[in-house]
């Protein structure tokens, strides 16, 4: 059965208010409509007269990440786009069409939602999908091509004749020009929204130079991400990217103030909202023109930048790994798991850590790595991480119990690696201990005071609970924000674990001194190692999480 696209955003988001002849699922692909432009003339010298402002409306799209869940496309984000071709070539931020390729592995949609505006006063139609074909991480750019209808039926994309826009040239862009900035930002609900300023500067950043950034005054919020910025020709010169940033890209004055993603509640979930006196970052139009080109050619496009820990490269698809083995830990510590090259065929039940080792071939510095690890069949943990070791050799990875004994049991890991998350292999199983079922993650045991700490998560919305969801304990005097400004690193977390059928955990023996940290999300759907949402993405459900302290 094809996922149907229409019957589910209708169904999770009406708020969207589609129109009317956009409610059938499986109906055929609605060309876009330009407004009413009864003059082209400018109605002020140095603007955009009506009929260019009508074509760079028409080629302005709205998109939507998509995950398939039971058969079915579940929107997860939206964000804005432009087309550059009549065939269905789309240009917008690497956040939207691939977040994985940022570190959000847990938003990368298995499909992208493509709607056309058929009237300015009306929401956006979902008519098509879209794949992407070339996306750059560092940049926050991606090339994406409409490929079937919305119903999923595949289409001749030579006879699509869309309305596009012609590209300009940001080396020629000056400060004072004017900045023409189309796109749907959460605040300005499901149409598509116009603002103008002038170029205010430009912004250098390592690796790229001294126009990395354009900055401008015209109003963005979330939601425009990866929109037109267009200058007084109707021709694109950029790509709206960071919305209220100054050159350092910190949030200057941005606010929840609406509630945009239609949960009935307006609280950290919301889009940020631009409140005045604000810079905003547009990536140049120059810098995707490698992008787009091997978009045409059909060749695949390899990132020029890097940065070390940061997931830059899709991966050259010929990652393999072989030949693992289970090495010597007994000269690890409570501070550190260390190994020898020795090789064992099972763990004692004092080793505080296991470590497996294996050969690999095909890997690109810079692609994701990803290891699932496993206790008696059921996933303990899982670890994501920007590969850096080069092409080839032999790699070997660890997981660890914070100091404390190894729970017993038989364990493996499995590896992906890519921006399809291309299954490696995984390796034999190998025992800790007597080989008896042990309880994975537990925190570590203590004689002094210590507290349990239980509760239930449920959905605010419907009151039932959530399964599956996890809960993390932080070392002594972290707190959520510093974790999360690390990326959520492992060194720390003391322990965490899983909600019951049931929606309830239990975690017991945790020092008083460690905090707690009931961080939670909605791993019932989505089946990863979950991390926060960004403030602009959006949430399909909100959770409650109750919590007591004995």
């Amino acid at each position: 059965m094809k996922p149907n696209f229409m019957k589910h955003i209708w169904a999770l988001f009406a708020v969207l208010a589609l129109a009317a002849l956009a409610c059938q699922g499986g109906a055929p692909a609605v060309e876009p409509v330009s407004p009413n432009t009864p003059t082209d003339s400018p109605s002020e010298p140095g603007e955009l007269s009506s009929a260019s402002r009508s074509r760079l409306i028409s080629a302005t799209v709205q998109i939507f990440g998509l995950q398939e869940n039971n058969g079915e496309l579940i929107p997860t984000h939206v964000g804005s786009g432009t087309l550059l071709t009549p065939s269905g070539l789309i240009l917008t931020n690497a956040h939207v069409a691939s977040p994985a390729t940022q570190g959000n592995f847990e938003l990368e949609p298995d499909a992208l939602g493509i709607s056309l505006v058929v009237s300015e006063d009306k929401p956006a139609v979902p008519s098509y999908l879209a794949k992407v074909l070339a996306v750059d991480g560092y940049l926050d750019l991606a090339v994406i091509q409409i490929t079937s209808s919305v119903n999923g039926t595949a289409i001749d994309t030579s006879t699509l004749n869309l309305p596009y826009v012609d590209l300009g040239n940001s080396d020629q862009v000056h400060v004072g020009d004017n900045m023409n900035i189309f796109g749907f930002p959460s605040i300005g609900g499901n149409t598509i929204t116009f603002t103008k300023g002038t170029v205010s500067g430009f912004s250098s950043e390592d690796q790229i130079g001294d126009r990395a950034w354009i900055k401008t005054d015209a109003t963005i919020s979330g939601g425009n991400s990866g929109g037109l910025a267009a200058d007084n020709n109707a021709r694109i010169i950029g790509v709206p990217t960071i919305a209220a940033a100054s050159r350092d890209t910190d949030v200057s004055d941005c606010r929840q103030v609406q509630d945009t993603n239609g949960d009935g509640v307006i609280n950290q979930n919301d889009s940020c909202i631009p409140i005045g006196g604000f810079l905003n970052g547009i990536r140049p139009i120059n810098l995707a023109l490698p992008l787009i080109q091997a978009a045409q050619a059909g060749r695949q496009y390899t990132s020029p930048f890097t940065v070390p820990g940061m997931v830059s490269q899709s991966g050259s698809g010929n990652e393999s790994v072989s030949n693992f083995v289970w090495l010597d830990t007994s000269i690890s510590t409570t501070q550190k798991c260390d190994w020898t090259s020795d090789r064992v065929n099972s763990y004692s039940s004092s080793a505080l850590c296991i470590v497996s080792g294996f050969e690999f071939t095909g890997m690109t510095d810079g692609e994701v790595m990803l290891e699932k690890w496993y206790l008696n069949g059921e996933k303990v943990a899982e670890y994501s991480y920007a590969w850096e070791w080069g092409g080839e050799g032999l790699f070997g990875t660890f997981l660890p119990n914070d100091g404390n004994p190894m729970p017993s049991g038989s364990y493996k890991v499995e590896l992906f690696a890519g921006e399809s998350l291309k299954p490696l292999g995984s390796s034999p199983e190998v025992t800790v201990g007597s080989g008896s079922s042990g309880t994975p993650q537990q925190p570590p045991s203590n004689t002094g005071d210590t507290v349990t700490v239980y509760g239930l998560v449920y959905d605010a919305s419907t009151n039932n609970p959530i399964s599956g969801a996890y809960v993390f304990v932080l070392t002594p005097g972290t707190t959520y924000q510093q974790w999360k400004d690390t990326n959520y690193a492992k060194e720390y977390i003391v322990t965490y674990l899983q909600t019951g059928s049931d929606g309830k955990y239990k975690i017991t023996g945790i020092p008083r001194k460690h905090r707690v940290h009931p961080c939670v999300f909605l791993c019932w759907l989505l089946r990863r190692l979950c991390r926060q949402p960004q403030s602009r993405r959006w949430r399909s459900r909100t959770e409650r999480i109750e919590c007591w302290v004995e």
